[in-house]
């Protein structure tokens, strides 16, 4: 059973061992019972002991284990992948990954925060953090997102940009697609950066929002990278197809009150 206390989440060490490769869990309670695991430097030969993943140094026969609870990755998505656990006609997501981290973690299964469309590149978060996904995907928590859109048809007149915006930030009615239903969508925020270049910034996450907004204002989008999840924008040193763990600082941008 997992225990939660003011220094951080305790778990038992025959899971801990169990969920970092060292076998079944009566596998590592044979492990355990034969004195190899040291917890903080003394010896520990009850499998039910529970240990501090924030805080205990765990080693098994001199050798120390790195444990993690929950993976937290950004992800630099490239066009042409699928944002999907199931191999098909195109590569998934999780084939960029390292196998390092396709294992299950303590916390869970790895899993997506949010989609991105195949042709849509940038910021993609995953974490085996369920309750942080809730918290990020729910509708109800507003987590803004940022996106750098082009678009097909440039808009070269001042006051047609200023139309844009204010439609945007009035929220918006966008049509039906495939078996999506018609919706009234929150307000958005936009700045242009060019005549046919802008970011958008909104609110929730209906199906192809970003591109049923500009379908409805008459333009299409042909282009689209999100640059931002919250208060975490995308490393840009990270070229398409790289991805690397979070820190703790930024780990911090993406929590949600």
């Amino acid at each position: 059973m997992k225990e939660k206390n003011a220094l951080g989440t305790r778990e038992r060490l025959d899971k801990v061992l169990a969920n970092h490769g060292y076998g079944t869990r009566k596998e590592v309670k044979r492990i355990i019972h034969s004195g190899a695991v040291l917890v903080n430097g003394e010896e520990i030969t009850d499998d039910s002991f529970h240990v501090n993943l924030a805080e205990d140094s765990i080693s098994i026969d001199g050798e120390r284990l790195d444990t993690k609870l929950n993976a937290y990755i950004m992800l630099n998505k490239p066009a042409g992948y699928v944002c999907t656990t199931k191999e098909g006609e195109r590569p998934t997501v999780f084939s960029l990954l390292d196998e390092e981290v396709m294992h299950k973690y303590l916390g869970g299964e790895l899993q997506l925060v949010g989609r991105l469309d195949v042709d849509t590149e940038g910021l993609l978060l995953i974490t085996s953090d369920g309750e942080l996904n809730h918290r990020i995907t729910s509708p109800q928590h507003h987590v803004p997102k940022t996106y750098f859109v082009r678009l097909e048809s440039p808009i070269t007149s001042a006051e047609k940009k200023e139309d844009y915006i204010k439609q945007l930030a009035e929220g918006m009615h966008i049509e039906a697609e495939g078996h999506e239903p018609e919706a009234d969508c929150l307000p958005a925020d936009l700045v242009w950066k060019k005549d046919d270049e802008c970011e958008i910034t909104v609110y929730e996450g209906k199906f192809h929002e970003v591109k049923r907004l500009f379908a409805a204002l008459g333009n299409e989008v042909i282009y689209l990278k999100r640059l931002r999840v919250n208060k975490l924008y995308l490393d840009e040193n990270l070229i398409p197809g790289d991805w690397r763990e979070l820190t703790q600082e930024e780990l911090k941008l993406i929590q949600v009150e």
